[in-house]
């Protein structure tokens, strides 16, 4: 239960001359008044929101824990199983005495704890206080000291507040101001994105806590300014998000954002500190429109999480609890929005299935490089790179090194969301899913982990429905054209011009996730399931693993090789974030293709049709609805049959024939997705070099509508697309176009 009984200390002179003089200061003080009222709302859910759930490590400890951290504390006020001369930046050892003191705090203050106000915690709590405030502990490294510190301190100076003594909430509160400097908050210069967030809403709680109105105005008016779409750190026009320059981070640094602005719009609405309309839009957009886009169930894509791909699984399961809070917030301030929020939040608890998502479609983030794809009964995704934006972070503190392919070409296939959890130390990191790698054998050099790439053609073309993403691929002497085109129940994958200047092999991953059942292959005549190890498989027709189908149309173009057995790594060899080397091992399924060495102009194509039972994979793969019209260098092309949908990338102006008589021709390079529908073409076209660009399609089909002339003598309809530029550079055009004649050839449609 929790005690909401929580006290603001009014000053004792205005208190006397209201009382002694009532009306003397109402008129002069009556803002004033309102300031404080507003203030105290504010004091209150702070309060509140701490009681109810501190961000600690061990946000659950029984009664027994806290009173042997009671038992165990030494008359100066530490722990004897505490490293108080760790230096590892990673995970500071020292501040687990922060963590705890947390837990002991809550429990002091929750009514119905079996230590609920006792004696002897307050005097353990008030001892290892203190202790930390002589000691000052200092790593040496600037987030810990204006950041990480402050954050896990100012929960226990709120709860603790009416129990602290004047010196000691003063050297609290001293620990609080870092970062804050001459009205600026800086972390290594002027703070931004996330780190501004942080900066801030510690500001708000020292503000609450010297009872200064102004001091709590401030930091919530930067807030607010930082809910803003920007080309910088931030919330891009996609509503993805950047931190550390022009990097993907909507997951870990961009959920963090999600979290505390939520969280301080929650505390702050209904009052004068209350954020603008506006700003909760944007903030409702970011999380709707961008970051639900990239979670399945109760995971958060690990292509969009950065170096914190290594994390320890009960992080990522930390973290969408607290996305989950986030969405709760957000659906208390009566957004127009509140029911999905609450959908989101529902699924992120796991009180609801994966695919009871409430949308089902296609997103390309153009700010970010990455296409998202959501059908009930899977998702995916593609992550790339462009020399626009960086692949991965740097390694900072020794997280994620062996990052450097992450946005290679990934390709993550989800259905429940368990299918790569806590799989990462025992990843073979050259073989990341849909990523084309050249095998170099050599180890990981930290120093050239993270990349802008040198190619700008590299986007994706969405109807919000369907979508293709295409990648103009370069790592040192590997290129590549690589191509995916989404569809209902399944996705196709190709490249082109495969080529590296090497000695190496080079691989394509199709998957490498743990394993899970039975893996059935067949050649088409016969199938059978595959023996535990390592084996080339004999012109297979298709694979099928934990419900999903790969299907290789063509065998004779692919050299397929399969593993269904252990593999063992060690978290350590990918993150120093913690101390344990110990060997893991773990059954994974992992499926390649091999380019062989040297490859020149190599190819290959593949079909992931999650959808697709085991019983229906002889017949599918047999007759697939899908079809590739081409797969070279200048055109990658796929028609599905069924869904009356082509879909083509461009990297030069060309034509492109289908089977039936139909001729798509474009003047420059660019994506391009057809649509048939009852009533004409929808047609969606993008620049992927994110680019202004004004772009010609001709089509042997009489078509009218915006832009488009119909050319009587060449029998072609002519549409002109002006795609954008700036921070919408790269976004989809898509446009209707409707048939001029009800009885056009059924040649001319697809």
């Amino acid at each position: 239960m929790i005690d909401v009984n929580y006290k603001l200390k009014i000053p004792v002179l205005a208190m006397v001359l209201t009382i002694s003089f009532p009306g003397l200061l109402s008129n002069a003080h009556g803002g004033e008044n309102k300031k404080m009222k507003d203030l105290q709302v504010v004091r209150k859910r702070l309060y509140e929101s701490f009681l109810t759930r501190i961000p600690t490590r061990i946000p659950n400890p029984s009664p027994a824990e806290i009173k042997g951290f009671v038992s165990s504390l030494r008359p100066a006020g530490s722990w004897p199983d505490i490293d108080y001369k760790d230096r590892t930046v990673a995970l500071w050892q020292t501040t687990f005495h922060l963590q705890r003191l947390q837990a002991m705090v809550r429990a002091y203050r929750s009514r119905g704890h079996a230590l609920y106000e006792n004696a002897d915690l307050k005097r353990s709590i008030l001892s290892a206080l203190d202790f930390w405030f002589v000691k000052d502990f200092k790593i040496g490294h600037l987030w810990w000291e204006v950041i990480g510190v402050p954050k896990a301190l100012y929960p226990i100076l709120v709860l603790m507040e009416d129990d602290l003594s004047d010196a000691q909430l003063a050297a609290g509160i001293k620990i609080l101001h870092r970062g804050y400097r001459d009205g600026r908050w800086e972390f290594y210069g002027p703070a931004t994105g996330q780190n501004l967030l942080w900066l801030t809403g510690i500001h708000v709680v020292r503000g609450c806590l010297e009872k200064n109105p102004q001091e709590v105005a401030r930091p919530f008016k930067r807030i607010a300014q930082e809910i803003r779409i920007t080309s910088k750190e931030g919330i891009q026009a996609d509503y993805s998000f950047h931190q550390h320059g022009a990097c993907l981070y909507s997951g870990e640094y961009g959920l963090n954002f999600t979290v505390d602005c939520a969280r301080f719009a929650y505390y702050a609405h209904g009052t004068r500190f209350g954020l603008p309309e506006e700003k909760i839009r944007i903030l409702s957009a970011y999380i709707l429109d961008g970051q639900q886009w990239m979670v399945r169930g109760q995971t958060f894509d690990y292509g969009a999480v950065g170096r914190g791909i290594t994390r320890k699984d009960s992080r990522f399961t930390r973290d969408m609890k607290r996305l989950s809070d986030a969405c709760m917030h957000m659906a208390k301030l009566a957004t127009p929005r509140q029911a999905e929020f609450e959908a989101f939040a529902k699924r992120l608890k796991g009180a609801a299935q994966p695919e009871a998502a409430g949308f089902h479609g296609n997103r390309h983030f153009w700010r970010s490089d990455m296409m998202t794809h959501h059908r009930k009964d899977y998702y995916t995704s593609a992550r790339m790179f462009s020399n626009r934006i960086f692949n991965t972070d740097m390694p900072y503190n020794k997280e994620g090194m062996k990052n450097h392919h992450i946005a290679d070409g990934t390709t993550f296939i989800f259905r429940t969301g368990g299918e790569y959890r806590n799989i990462f130390p025992v990843w073979d990191w050259r073989k990341i899913p849909g990523a084309t790698i050249e095998q170099t054998g050599t180890k990981y050099d930290q120093k050239t982990v993270r990349r802008r790439g040198n190619r700008s053609f590299v986007g994706g073309v969405s109807d919000d429905l369907y979508g293709m993403a295409a990648f103009d691929f370069t790592r040192d002497g590997l290129t590549a054209r690589k191509a995916w085109f989404y569809f209902d129940d399944e996705f196709v994958c190709l490249g082109a011009g495969i080529t590296c200047t090497t000695d190496n092999p080079v691989f394509t991953s199709i998957n490498q996730c743990h394993l899970k059942g039975d893996v059935v292959v067949s050649d088409g005549k016969k199938q059978e399931k595959a023996n535990k190890g390592q084996r080339k498989l004999s012109n297979p027709l298709w694979v099928h693993h934990d419900g999903i189908g790969y299907v290789f149309p063509d065998t004779r173009k692919n050299v397929v090789f399969l593993t269904n057995d252990v593999q063992t790594g060690s978290r350590w060899s990918i993150t120093h974030r913690y101390p344990d080397k110990k060997k893991i091992s773990t059954d994974v399924f992992s499926l390649w293709l091999d380019h062989g060495k040297s490859p020149s102009n190599a190819c290959y194509a593949y079909i992931v049709a999650p959808a697709v039972g085991l019983e229906k994979m002889k017949a599918y793969a047999e007759n697939p609805p899908v079809e590739v019209i081409s797969n070279t260098p200048d055109l990658q092309a796929v028609r599905h049959k069924g869904l009356k949908v082509i879909q083509a990338a461009y990297y030069k102006a060309g034509v492109l024939r289908i089977k039936n008589g139909l001729v798509i021709t474009v003047n420059k390079p660019c994506l391009l997705l057809i649509h048939q529908k009852k009533e004409g073409l929808q047609i969606a076209v993008s620049n992927p070099k994110n680019k202004p660009l004004n772009v010609e399609v001709e089509i042997s089909a009489r078509l009218q509508g915006e832009g488009c002339v119909w050319l009587d003598g060449r029998g072609l309809s002519h549409i002109t697309f002006k795609l954008p530029g700036g921070q919408v550079g790269g976004k989809s055009s898509v446009r209707l176009l409707k048939y001029t004649n009800k009885n056009i050839s059924k040649s001319r449609r697809f």
